[in-house]
């Protein structure tokens, strides 16, 4: 076979590929641009909930926010309460599933649920990753998802190949990575929109495909661990805790120690901490976090023993395995979120210039299956 009839082949098998995959492609990077600022804009629609405080006002103690808790849901131990380091921010807590936002002060449920913006992003986020299936449906939309993604990542790669011009002069590159002046025509346009953004975005699409990859496939996360000679790591499992009974030292006490603990190991400027409890018996989890989330090289989980309140163990990701580290990098790495709000924000543009290389792409390959052949038979006809 000769390369003239290869790039033959790699284009058809591109246009096919393309136009099968091509809707759900779409919706997965559309869905993603609504996803690229999901962090800051929950963290916004919280702080509409600031409370002033007077001069005579104290913040209410962890243990009253367990007590309140506890009296919502007396049935769930599993409980979840996180602190903004912002005078007046309102206390988000769970206890299990169920979501409150309380007054720092008085205790009272200020919105109970997550609010409409966090609603909002669960829903975009079950159409990203089940397209809006539901019930026992949803494994037919993460089977969809998850190979269309495979796809994705064989247009990039065929994307590339098909890209590199015949011959490789000042013109030619030129020609390819620069956006022409003016437009002979609309397919022109559509044409050199889906080479040049195509190519100024391939590597960070192929990042974020990639790295989407873990989160289908379990060959993946065999391969992520493997490459550090490792295994993937079984989930943890441990007896259910169903009372906080057997907890002695007060949660209030604990969290003075967190935030001393977090003064002595320069996490003095910390923005957020969640307390978990109930998770494991005798165990109260601290997580510092300096971000308003999901940069784990900037936070770390800090455990006490309940019983006694003696640190039980500190756990920051350079203490995790090099396959967990790498495993955690990729998941942040997918959103952006690793590189901060630039990452996002890049990772959001790249996202919707996918949907572009699928709009273009669609429209090419209808001219050259659609039109042009009626146009070629209506001249044919008329001769």
């Amino acid at each position: 076979m000769g390369l003239k009839t290869f790039k033959r082949w790699v284009f058809w098998a591109h246009l096919i590929t393309g136009l099968v995959a091509g809707i759900f492609v779409f919706c997965m990077s559309f869905s993603g641009v609504l996803l690229t600022y999901e962090r800051q804009i929950k963290e916004l629609s919280e702080m509409r909930y600031t409370v002033t405080p007077s001069p005579a006002s104290s913040r209410i103690s962890t243990d009253q926010v367990v007590e309140i808790l506890q009296q919502l849901q007396p049935d769930e131990p599993h409980i979840y309460i996180r602190w903004v380091n912002r005078e007046g921010a309102a206390i988000p807590a769970w206890a299990g599933k169920n979501s409150y936002l309380l007054h720092p002060y008085s205790g009272e449920v200020l919105r109970y649920g997550e609010g409409v913006a966090a609603d909002f992003f669960h829903i975009v986020t079950d159409f990203h990753r089940y397209l809006a299936f539901a019930g026992e449906y949803r494994v037919i939309g993460k089977n969809i998802t998850a190979y269309s993604n495979l796809v994705f990542l064989f247009l990039l790669v065929s994307g590339l190949y098909l890209w590199l011009p015949k011959r490789f002069n000042r013109k030619a590159i030129k020609q390819y990575l620069l956006l022409p002046s003016r437009y002979l025509n609309t397919q022109h346009r559509n044409r050199q929109w889906h080479l040049v953004f195509g190519i100024w975005c391939l590597p960070i699409l192929f990042v974020v495909a990639l790295t989407a990859t873990i989160f289908h496939f379990s060959w993946a996360n065999t391969a992520l661990y493997g490459f550090f000679g490792e295994s993937v790591p079984e989930r943890e499992s441990h007896q259910e805790v169903t009372s906080l009974d057997a907890d002695i030292i007060p949660y209030e006490r604990l969290f003075i120690d967190a935030k001393q603990h977090a003064n002595n190991n320069g996490y003095q400027d910390w923005y957020s901490m969640w307390l978990e409890i109930g998770d494991s018996e005798h165990e109260a989890r601290f997580y510092i976090d300096k971000s308003i989330g999901h940069r784990q090289e900037l936070a770390y989980s800090l455990f006490f023993d309940t019983r006694n309140g003696e640190v039980s163990k500190v756990l920051r990701k350079q203490d995790w395995s090099r396959g967990g580290q790498a495993w955690g990098t990729a998941r942040f790495l997918h959103t952006g979120e690793y590189f901060g709000v630039v990452g996002q924000t890049i990772a959001g543009i790249a996202s919707l210039i996918a949907c572009l290389l699928v709009y273009t792409g669609v429209v090419l390959a209808w001219r050259r299956l659609i039109t042009t052949p009626l146009q070629r038979k209506e001249l044919a006809d008329k001769a």
